[in-house]
């Protein structure tokens, strides 16, 4: 195997492995945005949706890291196109950055909605 396959395998598997981390950071934020909402349940509030939508996001921040660590595997044919193989795996590298870059983005949306909405909905804002 060349050089840049490698490279991009083990680019790959880093996002992967970010994928996995992001996964587990955002189960945390929607098991802490559930039990706020139920422990303090009092009707809808302003708090109440703030908590609802980063509890939203963190769903969407989920869904996104799922299509990161989708699994790929080169078939045989790809073997004997090196450079075709390269193009696509760079193609897919790209998009799962971005699709990781999405959902990094979304976690932290729902990490600050829930510190907002928090107060808000103790009736502490």
């Amino acid at each position: 195997m060349s050089y840049e396959h490698q490279y991009m395998y083990q680019c790959l598997g880093i996002l992967d492995a970010k994928a996995q981390a992001l996964l587990a950071y955002d189960g945390i934020l929607m098991a802490a945005a559930s039990i706020v909402l139920t422990a303090f349940s009092g009707g809808v509030t302003s708090g109440t949706l703030v908590i609802a939508m980063a509890l939203a996001s963190s769903g969407l921040s989920s869904a996104l890291c799922l299509t990161v660590i989708w699994v790929h595997w080169t078939d045989t044919a790809e073997f004997d196109r090196a450079g075709d193989s390269f193009t696509g795996l760079l193609s897919i590298r790209n998009r799962r950055t971005l699709g990781y870059r999405l959902a990094w983005v979304a976690a932290q949306l729902a990490a600050v909605l829930l510190v907002v909405g928090i107060p808000l909905q103790r009736g502490l804002g």
